[in-house]
């Protein structure tokens, strides 16, 4: 697709790593599947993978953890 950003770039498919911060808690997802600009390196996650995201953070904010560094993995 054409970057909505630079309007200049494609974006190809790539992954990314993430940080979600909520309070005390912040958790970092690796290797997260994207669409990265190869323009601007602006990047994209899908819908699904976003939901999945929240949903773990959600498990990760429930059990207490404070700190993580995970591998994303399809729920």
């Amino acid at each position: 697709m054409k970057c909505p950003i630079c309007k200049y770039g494609e974006t190809l498919n790539g992954t990314t790593s993430t940080t979600l911060e909520r309070g005390s808690t912040t958790l970092v997802f690796k290797n997260v599947p994207a669409q990265i600009c190869n323009n601007c390196g602006e990047e994209y996650i899908d819908d699904d993978i976003t939901r999945s995201i929240l949903e773990q953070a959600e498990q990760a904010i429930r059990a207490g953890v404070e700190i993580d560094v995970r591998q994303y993995r399809a729920a």
